[in-house]
């Protein structure tokens, strides 16, 4: 490992507490060359002394590693294979008065986990068929969740939502946004640690057998071991023929370590098959 990235973590865990080595060693250099650029020029070397010295600097820096970044349906090609595919092969399969339920990890701000949402209920809507469904959606950053609970938005976080979502699942006031109750009750958001050992998924859905994992841009941020423990755990949090969504520049990872299908040939969709 890079010295100035050992000592950094070194510093960051013996006098804050913090525990960083969780992180990818690139995605760690990337987010530290961002943070020593931004103080005057600093180099690595110089930058250790900076964090010893500034608690605010050091708590700024961990913040820069919590990316809480998400849109409304970010992948187009992903949530027209949801819409068109998955969700309809999901509710022929299941029973009247059944439940779908997901589980987005890492949500951010809601607006994955609302996305799917809007689909659910319009899928369900068409069908006639008198299906529940379930979000759970997660996030280790309380302070994504205050936003995500309150699912208020600008003008432009919502240029993905067509005119006539707009209309039916957002009420306006000037120039903000806020999704309406009747969607908000299909969602429990809650506080989940990725990294826990001892939990194979959120405590909020009991037993996990979700129909829909969202796991989405994520993956690339940690260690190799540690994502291979994520990847493990939403394999295992899948019900039978489930389905995993990754973010397109996880595919390779799915491939490599993950124990899924590939749903349609360069699609960040993956598959359980347990036939």
């Amino acid at each position: 490992m890079n010295k100035a990235l050992n000592e950094i973590i070194q510093v960051m865990k013996q006098t804050y507490n913090i525990d960083i080595s969780m992180y990818d060693e690139s995605f760690l250099l990337k987010s530290l060359g961002r943070r020593w650029g931004a103080n005057q020029g600093n180099e690595a070397e110089k930058y250790v002394g900076c964090l010893e010295k500034s608690s605010a600097e050091a708590e700024a820096f961990y913040r820069s590693l919590n990316i809480t970044y998400s849109e409304f349906f970010r992948n187009p090609l992903t949530f027209a294979l949801i819409e068109q595919y998955i969700l309809p092969s999901l509710i022929r399969q299941k029973p009247i008065g059944g439940e779908i339920r997901v589980w987005s990890a890492g949500c951010s701000a809601g607006q994955e986990a609302y996305s799917i949402a809007m689909l659910l209920n319009e899928c369900t809507d068409a069908t006639g068929n008198a299906l529940r469904f379930r979000i759970f959606a997660t996030d280790i950053s309380e302070t994504a969740l205050t936003l995500a609970r309150t699912g208020r938005y600008d003008q432009e976080a919502i240029q993905h939502v067509t005119l006539k979502q707009l209309h039916k699942y957002f009420s306006r006031e000037n120039d903000k946004y806020t999704i309406v109750s009747e969607l908000k009750e299909h969602i429990n958001f809650s506080t989940y640690d990725l990294m826990d050992k001892y939990s194979a998924n959120p405590p909020e859905s009991i037993f996990g057998d979700f129909d829909i994992v969202f796991c989405s841009n994520l993956l690339f941020y940690y260690r190799p071991e540690l994502r291979r423990l994520i990847i493990r755990k939403m394999e295992n949090s899948m019900s039978v023929m489930g389905y995993l969504i990754t973010g397109e520049a996880e595919k390779a990872f799915m491939q490599k370590e993950g124990k899924l299908e590939m749903l349609i040939p360069a699609t960040a969709v993956f598959q359980t098959n347990k036939r």
